[in-house]
């Protein structure tokens, strides 16, 4: 059986037609792939940005909840100090009161 010259057209153009699709097949696997790999390099780019920000951002809250401490200890003692001078304050005044009526009373 001869193939007629037509059909061997056909077949030719169904043979580029396939080449075609299979090229056009590769490029969008490599296309695929290329972007792929720009996104996981993004994500990758981002991710240590992050990192990096977060890192700075404990540093920062840590740096802050030290100085809110060493405040709250030194308001800490100076309320000690003020309380320990007021109660001794108040021992003298109530200790020269009670002098003050014991010689009133005769």
């Amino acid at each position: 059986m001869t193939i007629k010259k037509e059909d061997r057209k056909a077949l030719s153009l169904q043979d580029e037609c396939v080449e075609i699709q299979d090229s056009s097949n590769e490029d969008n696997i490599f296309n695929s792939l290329h972007n792929l790999e720009i996104e996981e390099k993004n994500l990758l780019e981002q991710k240590e940005n992050l990192k990096t920000l977060l890192q700075q951002l404990e540093s920062t809250a840590k740096e802050e909840i030290e100085k809110r401490s060493r405040k709250i200890e030194g308001l800490n003692s100076e309320v000690s100090d003020l309380k320990k001078k007021c109660k001794k304050f108040a021992n003298w005044v109530n200790s020269n009161s009670s002098l003050g009526r014991n010689e009133a009373d005769p």
